[in-house]
């Protein structure tokens, strides 16, 4: 079947690996900003206080099983085997948009064998991070030592940088200075985990900074001081 929306998690696409396909446009969800409104006796407006973060969210799929009634059994054991996968967040995308991937991990019941012999169609639940992420801000961008990266969403992503180089390194971003002691050969740092490494090997001593790399939405000035044969980035550029 050509052209039959489905949803690929963890690897797997849910119609051309579980033949399971969607059957009701998904809804658009848009993260929640975490905010707490108080009110104040004797005082008109509630205080208002920001969380700083967004809420994850709710990615819903109707889907329905085009098999065999007498192969839906097996089948659904290797459907709740898929989705019930141990482990963090998976790779979640699917048709609809398909430029954009979320992490997301199934939140549903497995059991949904019942649901899809007698209804003939079932809701997947999955909750998901806020914001996803373009495919295309999962390619390495490699620069010299200074170029400038833009940014086109309109929120600050939050990057893994490979730093090839030698000897003591700063890292210029706009306004921001990251600083590198003693670097040799490469430094990578991931400021998703906040982390600096090189390969399985810990690097956090080798850097003075708490406050790791962003970039923010447009021109990133991008710069350093030291010894650098070139820099590697992958921007993970996101949106809600």
């Amino acid at each position: 079947m050509t052209n039959t929306n489905q949803f690929i998690y963890n690897g797997k696409r849910s119609y051309d690996d579980m033949c399971l396909i969607i059957t009701e446009t998904p809804p658009f969800v848009v993260a929640e900003r975490e905010v707490e409104f108080t009110s104040i006796p004797g005082k008109s407006g509630d205080l208002i206080e920001d969380g700083g973060r967004y809420k994850n969210v709710t990615i819903s799929y109707t889907v329905a099983a085009l098999t065999d009634p007498f192969d839906l059994p097996l089948l659904v054991k290797k459907i709740a085997a898929w989705l019930g996968t141990p482990g963090g967040y998976f790779v979640l995308s699917d048709t609809y948009d398909p430029n954009y991937f979320r992490y997301a991990r199934y939140s549903g019941n497995l059991n949904i064998a019942d649901i899809l012999l007698k209804i003939g169609t079932a809701q997947l639940n999955f909750n998901a991070k806020p914001f996803k992420y373009s495919f295309d801000g999962q390619q390495t961008i490699t620069i010299g030592s200074s170029a400038v990266i833009h940014n086109p969403k309109d929120f600050a992503s939050i990057p893994y940088i490979k730093i090839t180089g030698h000897g003591d390194i700063t890292l210029s971003i706009e306004n921001s200075s990251f600083a590198f002691k003693g670097v040799n050969g490469y430094i990578e740092i991931d400021s998703e985990i906040m982390a600096a490494y090189k390969g399985e090997e810990l690097q956090n001593d080798k850097i003075s900074f708490s406050d790791f790399p962003t970039l923010a939405p447009g021109a990133n000035h991008i710069s350093t001081v030291g010894n650098v044969s070139k820099i590697e980035i992958v921007p993970r550029w996101c949106t809600l």
